[in-house]
């Protein structure tokens, strides 16, 4: 049985959901068939390395959404309609519609599917104390909590800074994963802006 919810609903988020995170000791690679190599660590284009947070003790993450919110006991799934936004402590995300599916014991996150006009923000640090933003934008995003991969689709792209990776064709698929990796499946076009000080 479906059940109306208020419009602001906080759900506690056993793991993590961090579009860029990477482990720490992980060095990030472009390409997902190579692991890392001294270079990839020295240049991080995508900000995979630098924008790799630990998730805060009892994070919360907040929903809102203007036209409804409603939850179904029997399938433990909420969805969310109208200019939907979620705060979380390592990130911000917004989106026409939102469906959370939780783990049956209802304990952490089994599926989060985002549609239309999605667009998720990372503010944080560099190694040099800069502020960098990472922003990936798309017509739907998915994640799965268990391999940690967030796949956006419907035209996506992925900036970092200056840096930018933007499909060409619709069907393009980008791939983000918190192991370090992106990988980029159809047509795109990726700028690099190399701005290192020789």
């Amino acid at each position: 049985m479906n059940r109306l919810l208020p419009a602001t609903l906080l759900f506690i988020i056993i793991g993590g959901w961090a579009l860029f995170a990477a482990p720490p000791n992980e060095k990030p690679t472009m390409n997902p068939e190579m692991g890392g190599s001294a270079s990839t660590e020295a240049k991080d284009p995508f900000g995979v390395k630098g924008l790799t947070k630990d998730r805060p003790k009892d994070a919360k993450t907040e929903i809102t959404s203007k036209k409804q919110a409603t939850f179904d006991n029997a399938t433990s799934v909420a969805e969310f309609e109208g200019s939907v936004v979620v705060k979380d402590p390592q990130f911000t995300m917004f989106c026409d519609q939102l469906r959370v599916t939780l783990n049956k014991d209802r304990k952490g996150l089994q599926l989060v599917e985002a549609f239309g006009n999605v667009i998720i923000i990372q503010d944080n640090t560099d190694d040099s104390g800069k502020k960098v933003k990472a922003t990936g934008r798309g017509g739907k995003a998915v994640y799965e909590p268990v391999s940690g991969d967030v796949t956006l689709t419907v035209w996506p792209s992925v900036q970092h800074d200056i840096n930018m990776q933007v499909a060409t064709e619709q069907g393009t698929i980008m791939i983000l994963n918190r192991g370090g990796k992106m990988t980029t499946k159809g047509g795109s076009r990726t700028v690099i802006v190399d701005n290192s000080q020789e």
